[in-house]
């Protein structure tokens, strides 16, 4: 069973005619007639029969037709969706993402290009507060964060999760410490945290207010790696995204430490506004993210 006879059939049935379905088809009458045959031999029923000068359908016919019209709409559908995938070639994307970001989206970035050659990406990172202003100001497509933000100007969608976790150098006093930390133990050392308007920085203030926690001596760095680089160096400790750390090579250099209230679990989002959630080209990056993220 294949498109053409399908199409046959459902044109015989609309002009009542071999002939004229021939006409709209833009092929010969026997053609017709073959496709119809070698439909009905293989279905081993009969679709159609002639009255008088009329071409009628038989109860089975009256049956298979809901399905052959189904499958037709389907089919159109299906075409309809492919060349608007086809037309992804000649946008622009715009993704801006906090700095967890800088682990999705560059390998996302590859095979969204590979499979989307034409399409034109561009790239900037900030604080989860800079990058939804972007959104905003319409200076960007999406926004990648683990922010929890509600907004009725914004849509947004879970793409994964992530937590935050304290960590120090393993040769930090702390790192040799299994059981939990007290938190009047934990106040006599350096933190290093993220600048305002950071999701990390935010979480961080929150945890603090929650256990009553103030710690004596903070460093404020504007990046992760920035943080990561001090952590390593045994420099502080810090609360960091456990993603950033496992896709660090040097992964083993750190400790986690056992404290109350960690780690911290936050969803990693995608945001957009509103009135472009059913945009094309920003639903299959987002297809793409989620795979990466799955994968």
């Amino acid at each position: 069973m294949d498109f053409k006879q399908l199409e046959a059939f459902q044109k015989v049935v609309e002009k009542k005619s071999y002939s004229e379905a021939a006409k709209a088809l833009y092929v010969s009458q026997p053609t017709i007639s073959v496709r119809l045959q070698s439909l009905q031999d293989e279905l081993e029923v009969i679709l159609l029969k002639n009255n008088g000068r009329k071409v009628e359908l038989t109860f089975a016919g009256s049956i298979f037709l809901d399905f052959v019209d189904d499958i037709m709409n389907r089919k159109e559908e299906a075409l309809k969706t492919i060349n608007k995938i086809k037309g992804l070639s000649i946008n622009d994307l715009h993704i801006s993402a906090t700095s967890i970001g800088t682990y999705i989206i560059p390998p996302t970035s590859t095979a969204f290009q590979k499979a989307h050659p034409g399409v034109r990406l561009s790239l900037s990172f900030g604080n989860a507060t800079s990058s939804i202003n972007q959104l905003f100001e319409k200076k960007t497509d999406l926004v990648i964060s683990p922010s929890s933000l509600e907004n009725d100007k914004l849509s947004s969608e879970i793409i994964g999760h992530d937590m935050l976790v304290l960590v120090a150098n393993v040769n930090h006093p702390l790192a040799a410490k299994n059981d939990a930390i007290n938190l009047n133990e934990l106040k006599e050392h350096r933190f290093i945290i993220r600048e305002k308007g950071s999701n990390t920085r935010n979480h961080f203030k929150t945890w603090c207010e929650t256990y009553n926690f103030h710690p004596r001596e903070i460093v404020e760095m504007d990046q992760s790696e920035a943080i990561k680089i001090a952590v390593a160096n045994n420099l502080g400790i810090a609360i960091m995204s456990k993603f950033i750390i496992n896709n660090d090579s040097k992964s083993d250099q750190f400790k986690i430490l056992n404290v109350k209230g960690m780690p911290i679990h936050r969803p990693i989002q995608v945001f957009m506004l509103a009135d472009q959630k059913n945009n094309l080209l920003k639903q299959t990056f987002i297809h793409f993210l989620k795979k990466q993220l799955t994968d």
